[in-house]
């Protein structure tokens, strides 16, 4: 009878564990806001107009100078900046802000957190590109960028199959569905990006130190066509 009370007990430990792990990443799942509250109008790029605000434009807290005391980092129409006023400002190469903001950690241990965002182009191309940047010498350096879909922003909803495909594939293989770029281990990073030859592919980006980086194509994935 002992034994069954304490197999019991054991069970509803592993399940009250695996809805608490489930909840929790469903909520970080939700910490990304839908992208299409950037524009109002994507009938013609050029008359695309920013569709943000205080309250919905992307903010997000980090070390970004590596002094151990964490800043904010806020989104603009045309860069980010930080409530530390001695953090210089981050050009943005559009007007319209970034489909998303996401705070990477220590990626090139420098001691300060690395920033991870797509910027919002004028154009009607579907190819974009996911930038890398890090806070040294009392400026901001791009670590690396990729290129990529739209789709494979984070937050997009996906409407078509093939836009899915980067979803779809990532839940399959445990990733997170609100990251693109994933902090492995010693600096490697994970990024699902377009191969040379037009597929999908998993990048392997090893931060060798803060002025190079290797890159080499790992497992690479294709959508189906049915």
């Amino acid at each position: 009878m002992k034994n069954i009370f304490l197999a019991t007990l054991v069970l509803i430990s592993i399940m009250s564990f695996s809805t608490k792990a489930l909840i929790a990443q469903e909520e970080q799942e939700e910490k990304i806001k839908p992208w299409t509250d950037i524009v109002k109008n994507t009938a013609d790029p050029a008359s695309w107009t920013w569709d943000k605000n205080e309250n919905t434009r992307f903010a997000i807290r980090g070390d970004w100078d590596g002094d151990g005391f964490d800043e904010m980092l806020y989104e603009s129409a045309t860069k980010l900046f930080s409530d530390n006023d001695e953090i210089t400002p981050l050009n943005l190469s559009g007007d319209l802000g970034v489909f998303f903001l996401i705070n990477e950690g220590d990626l090139d241990g420098d001691g300060g957190d690395e920033v991870s965002f797509m910027t919002v182009n004028r154009d009607y191309t579907n190819l974009n590109v996911i930038r890398v940047w890090s806070y040294t010498g009392n400026r901001w350096k791009e670590l690396f960028q990729t290129e990529v879909r739209i789709w494979d922003c984070p937050n997009y909803q996906a409407k078509t199959p093939e836009e899915s495909f980067t979803h779809q594939w990532k839940r399959k293989n445990n990733y997170s569905l609100n990251r693109v770029v994933l902090k492995k281990h010693d600096g490697i990073i994970d990024v699902i990006g377009i191969h040379p030859n037009g597929r999908y592919a998993i990048e392997e980006i090893k931060i060798l130190d803060k002025d190079s980086t290797k890159r080499k194509w790992g497992m690479i994935i294709q959508p189906r066509e049915d």
